[in-house]
């Protein structure tokens, strides 16, 4: 008598289980690193634009024109120191969600932008136009930033 082999039960291709040793994450979603990477790239822009804004108060005044000669509080010297600094930080910040998106770089994203999104709100007697637009960006990006924050908790 011949033995016969009994066909193995899986009909379709071998599926392994996961494993669990933790030897590699599972990478993250294109659709979420396409978010959080557009919001870096335009919080760097956003940065540089602030930083650039911020010369032009500092080292021609004739170029900012403003009724009264201050914005809200500040004569023109802070308004730029003010658009230095928050320029610097909002680009170091982009930078660093290019860099991989650490959790602390989207929520410091987050709380800068709405900084930023202050601070054009009050510089808006001397640029309305600009200071739309970059309040309109401010918010995209804020929105890049939040959309996918619990996909990134996944990984």
């Amino acid at each position: 008598m011949t033995e016969q082999q009994i066909p193995s039960q899986m009909s379709g291709p071998s599926v392994s289980a996961p494993r669990s040793n933790g030897a590699s994450a599972p990478a993250p979603s294109p659709a979420w690193t396409g978010w959080v990477r557009f919001g870096g790239v335009v919080m760097t822009i956003i940065g540089g634009f602030a930083v650039i804004e911020g010369f032009f108060a500092l080292f021609s005044p004739t170029y900012v024109t403003l009724a009264g000669g201050s914005v809200l509080l500040f004569d023109l010297t802070a308004w730029g120191w003010i658009h230095i600094l928050l320029g610097v930080l909002v680009l170091a910040t982009g930078l660093a969600l290019l860099g991989g998106a650490p959790n602390w770089a989207r929520g410091t994203g987050i709380v800068l932008l709405a900084l930023n999104t202050i601070v054009q709100l009050a510089f808006m007697p001397a640029y309305p136009f600009w200071s739309i637009v970059m309040i309109v960006l401010d918010i995209v990006v804020i929105y890049a930033l939040m959309v996918t924050w619990d996909d990134a908790a996944d990984y």
